[in-house]
């Protein structure tokens, strides 16, 4: 019996250290990799009818940086954004976040009530990754 007892320790010794080794090796697999980059999209507007319209907001890469991670976006995209009414109950808000972006100057459209709201923004680990669109406004913050 003692036999047996001293084999399965060793075997749970082995794949534990086998374990470790591996999530390791994982961990600093990427090290030297960007982030993986993910801008969050507000919009503000107002209701229409009494109530409040989601809309897409269409993504597209301006000029990109190189060396993005390899699982990052670097094509045309839409993010939706479903909108809330306010306690007002005139504003409607909403937040999206994006699927993971490359590194690089991105235009960000979105049809509102009043007009189509356009921005071009720095999507970089060093900058702002927040878009606040508000209808009625030029631009975005």
């Amino acid at each position: 019996m003692q036999s047996l007892s001293n084999t399965t320790t060793l075997i749970r010794l082995t794949l534990m250290t086998a374990a470790v080794v591996v999530i390791g090796n994982l961990a600093g697999c990427g090290s030297d990799a960007q982030p993986m980059l993910h801008a969050t999209i507000q919009v503000a507007s107002i209701t229409q009818n009494g109530g409040c319209e989601d809309v897409n907001v269409k993504v597209v890469p301006v000029t990109l940086l190189p060396g993005a991670p390899k699982l990052s976006n670097s094509k045309e995209f839409l993010t939706p954004v479903k909108l809330a009414k306010g306690a007002d109950g005139v504003s409607c808000t909403g937040e999206s976040v994006t699927v993971p972006m490359a590194p690089g100057k991105w235009k960000f459209l979105v049809g509102l009530p009043s007009d189509t709201v356009s921005c071009e923004r720095d999507i970089t680990d060093a900058g702002s990754l927040v878009v606040a669109i508000k209808d009625g406004e030029a631009g975005c913050k």
